[in-house]
């Protein structure tokens, strides 16, 4: 061999060598880029999760699954095709497994097998699959529904029918319906791919689940208890009533059942017992009593007034025994009735509310006999007696709702981005600064609340809010161990709200900064093309702004101190001055640069007038 030939051998081992080794190197510095992060050229389902931290790949398997849901899948059942929404059979993918398994794919075996798999994926892709499941229930329900409307011949279980009042036999009948065990996987598969295209859904021929003989049965028994009259008699009270056969069989129902086993039941119904009963409730009956709080007459105590027990009727149980006593010669039961039945509201829950006295109040004032007054009231009314149980938060647009003219709302002024206008149910923040009063000095947490964005005097300063609909909102958390009891009060003049409950005994000082950070009001012009060049109409005088720090100071029974503050900004009110369109200002809204037309002239002996007049008209208004 030439020294030549083996220089040539050597070089060749060593670019080998080197190219191993930078094949290796490669290898070893992709493994640590990819550390707690799926492979290069992993995917599931067609999603490249290559890259991804688990998080992250979960995150794109979820929307790969929107993705799916969005999509409905088409089968052909009986020759029709329909289409099946996913979400409708709870269609799920098992994102959290998939991901499992893409974090191990190309890191499992020896370090030689790792090495092989990452040489054979860097140019083509691991695609692994996702597994999918569904709500067998929900499925089985639409199905059932397909089987109703798609299949001309449904098995049938038979029933027992009146006629004339007589029971007359309907047999049972084999039929025909979709496949259920083969189904669920052709529903699964489709649902897992996409695109989509139909699949057929085969149909399995069935046995009638009840037999000929088993409605036979049923159809005697069912003879039995409407062949006469059934009475039911208690003796104290001192009760006899008397079913007739057109009661009973007025009552009368069926319900086929699967479980324990396929079984016809007949039976009375409970509903059309308490039916035919209601006219009778009157007399058979002593209803319970709530129990109910009970407010002072002179002063704003507070007090449980007890509730009641009474002795009902119970329909489901007369039910059981009508048909009881439809099974005996005499056809004579017993009424069932539930003594000591106990009222929606005992008197043990209320006084385990904790509520002993009044914790806060709050009056505002207002006008007479205005729109806004209306919606005021009949806001208060919505609110009075509301309970707001310890921990609970309280929401007074979501306990109202939103105010219709179908629920007895009218129109009345509201701040509409910075300008008053009517809506419907206008008026109402001033119900909601009367509550937030109560809030505040009942030291109960404010979750949220909004100030008017203008200051009003009838409100104190700082200390209110506004509501509108769907916002802003008045929201409180009644973080004490004691239930409130909203309760509101009115008059032609003046809203109130009390709060009763038990915050503890804790204590609660507030107080409004002076005024800082003043605005001045814009000016805003409206085209009135009726007003001459010289005229002009002041509608809006306008008024400053400025700025207040509210603080609330809560002292705890035990002493402990919190201290609350925030900052209230009122705008400035733009003053508001119509003029003709020529006057507009260049700069502001509505401003067109147009010439003023000039004022007609004519000869005359006597001199022409010298002086010119504005008319100034304010308007006020208060939501």
């Amino acid at each position: 061999m030439t020294s030549s030939f083996r220089r040539l051998l050597i070089i060749a081992a060593l670019s080998m060598a080197g190219l191993i080794l930078v094949v290796v190197v490669a290898f070893g510095l992709d493994r640590f880029a990819h550390s707690g992060e799926a492979l290069r050229n992993v995917a599931v389902a067609g999603v490249d999760l290559s890259g991804l931290d688990e998080d992250g790949a979960v995150q794109a398997l979820s929307a790969y699954e929107d993705f799916l849901l969005d999509q409905t899948a088409p089968f052909t059942v009986a020759g029709i095709t329909v289409d099946l929404d996913p979400a409708s059979v709870g269609f799920d993918l098992d994102e959290a497994e998939a991901v499992r398994t893409a974090m191990e794919t190309g890191r499992t075996g020896s370090v030689f097998s790792q090495f092989g798999w990452w040489l054979q994926h860097l140019s083509s892709t691991a695609d692994l699959p996702i597994d999918g499941q569904i709500d067998h229930a929900a499925l089985d329900q639409v199905l059932t529904d397909w089987d109703t409307r798609l299949i001309a011949e449904l098995p049938y279980s038979g029933d027992v029918i009146l006629i004339d009042g007589l029971p007359v036999a309907a047999y049972p009948t084999a039929g025909t319906i979709v496949d259920r065990e083969v189904s669920v996987g052709v529903i699964v598969a489709s649902l897992l791919s996409t695109p989509r295209e139909a699949q057929s859904l085969p149909t399995v021929n069935v046995a009638a689940p009840l037999t000929g003989t088993e409605i036979d049965a049923a159809v005697a028994l069912a003879t039995r208890m409407l062949s006469d009259g059934v009475t039911l008699t208690r003796d104290n009270p001192a009760v006899e009533v008397t079913f007739t056969t057109s009661d009973l069989a007025e009552a009368f129902e069926t319900e086929f059942v699967l479980e324990p086993r396929p079984t016809l039941l007949v039976r009375f119904s409970a509903e059309k017992v308490a039916s035919i009963l209601e006219p009778l409730r009157a007399q058979l009956e002593v209803p319970p009593v709530d129990a109910t709080f009970k407010f002072g007459e002179e002063d704003d105590s507070i007090t449980v007034v007890p509730g009641r027990s009474g002795t009902i009727i119970d329909p489901a149980l007369a039910a059981v025994a009508l048909e009881e006593a439809a099974m005996t010669v005499s056809r004579i039961g017993v009424m069932p009735f539930e003594d000591g039945a106990e009222p929606e509201i005992t008197t043990e829950y209320l006084e385990s509310l904790g509520i002993t006295g009044l914790v806060s109040e709050a009056s505002t004032n207002h006008p007479c006999c205005q729109l806004r007054v209306e919606n005021i009231h009949l806001f208060a009314d919505i609110v009075d007696g509301a309970l707001v149980l310890p921990g609970e938060s309280f929401s007074l647009n979501e306990h109202v709702g939103q105010r219709t003219t179908d629920r007895g709302f009218k129109p009345a002024p509201t701040i509409i981005g910075g300008k008053i206008v009517d809506t419907v149910g206008g008026g109402v923040s001033q119900f909601a600064t009367t509550f937030y009063n109560a809030v505040f000095w009942g030291g109960y947490e404010d979750v949220t609340h909004t100030p008017h964005s203008y200051y009003f005097s009838r409100y104190p300063e700082g200390i209110e809010a506004t509501i509108s609909w769907p916002l802003p909102n008045l929201v409180f958390r009644n973080d004490t161990a004691a239930a409130v009891l909203i309760k509101t009060e009115y008059d032609d003049t003046t809203i109130t709200v009390k709060f009763f409950g038990d915050n503890g005994g804790l204590t609660v000082e507030g107080s409004t900064s002076g005024r800082f950070n003043f605005t001045d009001p814009t000016t805003d012009y409206i085209a009135n093309d009726e007003l001459t060049p010289e005229e002009e109409l002041v509608t809006v005088e306008g008024r400053n702004g400025w700025s207040v720090t509210v603080t609330r100071v809560i002292t705890e029974s035990d002493g402990t101190v919190r201290e609350e503050s925030w900052l209230v900004r009122y705008k400035a009110q733009p003053r508001e001055i119509e003029v003709h369109s020529c006057m507009i200002p260049e700069g502001a809204e509505g401003y067109t640069g147009e010439e003023c037309p000039i004022p007609e002239t004519t000869t005359t002996s006597e001199p022409p007038p010298t002086t010119s007049t504005t008319a100034v008209t304010t308007t006020t208004t208060v939501p």
